[in-house]
């Protein structure tokens, strides 16, 4: 019963907060207008709806000839409205090439084996290149595998000759982000991140007036308090995700793809993270300046590096270290099962922000186990 007693108490104080609803619900649909205005027609703004085409630009090497490569070289290379295959015969070449971002994709077609070398720059159309090969590969191991098994059931209508592989292709290939629909998601995760400063000074605010030493007299747990207080901070910021991307579809018609359910899971994933760091940053530190000095700084580097504010690039270092950066997992992820229908990121995103959430919790036990011995 306590412990809703201060989940209730979090709850009533922040919504009575004016700064709350102002950074949490106006300033995150003011920056998804500004910034998807400034930077319309940059980003897959041409055409209606925002439907428009992805179109790969593609570099390929045959390494050594065979039925393979053949075949490759001639459905690959047809013309087609949603990828372009150049060939070059130099490797190192089209290594440079690729290293440069002069291509969405390099490959190199070998006598049994087709590698793929993404842009290290991340772009939708790099992805798209990988699934359209990957298509390719998949038919063509498809029809090997019955010539192997039983040649007289591949006819000649079913051989991988007649086959169209781009027709495979799982994800809406008539969409690519807007300028609205990219800061319609990476400006709602950003704010979300603001919940760390309200929890963490909340904590550290109790801290210095000596409330938290009245709680620990008092008949309530402090595991009570910090887990109730914790909990009413997660239902605040759900409660924000679902208003900003409800207003967000419903005012700018930003697209959050067919697979919402996952979208929701990445940013609950989030929102538990947040938490999770705001309860430490508020057991750390007594003062709610130093909490809301330390988030204020950490938060725009953190979006920085996860491209919330605009694709950064970068090879070796840079990319190691945007890969730091949990916000880069969750961006890549929403946007991963949005626009091409993977998962992948989108679990390793929930992933990693229930392992940090898990990493804090064992540290807050550890804080409160030092207290209770500098108590005693």
């Amino acid at each position: 019963m306590k412990f809703f007693n201060f989940f209730t108490l979090y709850a009533k104080r922040t919504v009575r907060d004016r700064m709350f609803f102002l950074i949490m619900f106006l300033f995150p649909m003011l920056l998804i207008w500004l910034l998807g205005s400034a930077f319309s027609g940059l980003m897959g703004d041409s055409g209606t709806e925002g439907e428009v085409v992805v179109s790969a630009n593609l570099i390929y090497t045959v390494e050594e000839s065979s039925h393979m490569s053949d075949l490759f070289t001639e459905h690959m290379t047809e013309d087609n409205e949603f990828f372009t295959m150049t060939r070059h015969n130099d490797i190192k070449i089209g290594e440079e090439k690729i290293r440069r971002n002069e291509y969405d994709a390099y490959v190199i077609v070998g006598r049994d084996k087709i590698t793929v070398y993404k842009n290290s720059y991340y772009n939708f159309s790099s992805s798209m290149g990988e699934l359209i090969i990957k298509a390719f590969a998949d038919d063509y191991n498809l029809m090997y595998e019955i010539a192997v098994t039983d040649p007289s059931k591949l006819s000649q209508e079913e051989s991988i000759s007649g086959r169209r592989f781009t027709e495979e292709i799982s994800f809406d290939r008539q969409r690519m982000p807007r300028a609205i629909d990219y800061y319609g998601v990476t400006m709602s995760t950003m704010f979300m991140f603001y919940g760390v400063i309200f929890l963490g000074t909340y904590f550290a605010g109790n801290r210095q007036n000596k409330t938290e030493d009245r709680i620990k007299a008092s008949p309530a747990s402090i595991l009570s308090y910090q887990w109730g207080t914790a909990l009413g901070n997660i239902v605040l910021i759900v409660l924000q995700a679902v208003v900003i991307i409800s207003a967000g579809i419903l005012i700018f018609n930003i697209y959050w793809g067919e697979a919402l359910g996952i979208s929701m899971l990445v940013i609950l994933g989030e929102i538990i993270m947040i938490s999770s760091l705001g309860t430490i940053l508020g057991l750390t530190f007594k003062s709610e300046n130093a909490v809301a000095g330390i988030s204020q700084v950490a938060i725009p580097a953190i979006v920085f590096l996860g491209d919330g504010y605009t694709q950064i690039g970068g090879t070796g270092v840079i990319l190691a270290i945007k890969k730091i950066s949990p916000m880069y997992w969750i961006n890549h992820g929403l946007f991963d099962a949005i626009y091409l229908n993977e998962y992948k990121t989108a679990f390793i995103s929930i992933a990693i922000s229930l392992g940090v959430a898990a990493v804090c919790t064992l540290v807050v036990a550890l804080l409160n186990r030092n207290r209770r011995t500098e108590d005693e």
